[in-house]
């Protein structure tokens, strides 16, 4: 009488069929490992990128005092609030969310600048140009500019015509710093991704997100400040671009 294990042995066939088991075994652990692996590889990444955001906007705590002084100095002179979160600094070194003289050669640099899609009459800072033309290409919308760089005397003449509503003093206006922009015909779908995606690339909707709200909400109007202080003006209104973006998703 054969034992079982020696029948195994003289088996060819069984010897066949438990090897395409153990094989199959094999497949499914290598699977279910992979699939673990893959678990445990994102888990990690959303807690290094969440990390990773959190120290963005620690990062961007900075200047305090600096930031603090603007915050008092606004309030005496302006009788305008500004909480020191609100206000930035920029990478000339020109603030952020106030009331504030740009036109000061400490802060309208000419050397850098270069002339836009080759039109003379549009002048910005070679950063800015550099981060608009990147811009452009990641979001696939042209971004057409009707406004760069206005002089003192430019500002002063549509301040005359259109009244503090609509235009800053002379001397106030961002676009003395030679690096804001007014954008032709911002669509909702070109606003959204700009909120989105724009700080990315240093950009800020600086009237847009105001404390101080004398000039009407503009959503043409952004102003390179550096990735940095891009980074902390999101931060600070991170809240109110939520509801912003949530509103414009439901209209």
């Amino acid at each position: 009488m054969v034992k079982p294990f020696e029948k195994l042995l003289l088996c060819p066939k069984e010897w066949s069929i438990l090897l395409c088991n153990i094989k199959i075994l094999e497949s499914r652990l290598g699977l279910l490992f992979l699939a673990m692996k893959f678990s445990c590889i994102l888990f990690f990444a959303c807690i290094f990128c969440a990390k990773l955001s959190a120290q963005d906007c620690a990062k961007a705590w900075m200047y305090w005092e600096q930031r603090t002084a603007l915050s008092e100095q606004t309030w005496s002179t302006y009788q305008l609030k500004v909480p020191i979160d609100k206000i930035q600094i920029d990478f000339l070194g020109a603030p952020v969310g106030i009331p504030f003289y740009y036109a000061h050669k400490n802060y309208a640099p000419y050397n850098d600048l270069v002339v836009v899609d080759s039109d003379s009459s549009k002048i910005l800072h070679q950063k800015a140009y550099q981060s608009l033309i990147k811009m452009r290409v990641a979001s696939g919308f042209s971004l057409p500019l009707s406004h760069c760089y206005r002089s003192y005397a430019h500002q002063r003449a549509l301040y005359q015509r259109l009244g503090p509503k609509v235009a800053e003093k002379p001397g106030f206006s961002e676009h003395h710093l030679h690096t804001a922009i007014d954008i032709k015909g911002v669509s909702n779908r070109i606003f959204r991704w700009m909120l989105l995606q724009a700080f990315d690339f240093g950009w800020v909707p600086s009237y847009y997100f105001r404390v101080d709200n004398r000039i009407q909400k503009e959503a043409w109007h952004w102003r390179y400040v550096g990735p940095l202080a891009a980074q902390k003006f999101r931060c600070a209104w991170r809240n109110e671009i939520q509801e912003k973006l949530k509103k414009m998703k439901r209209d």
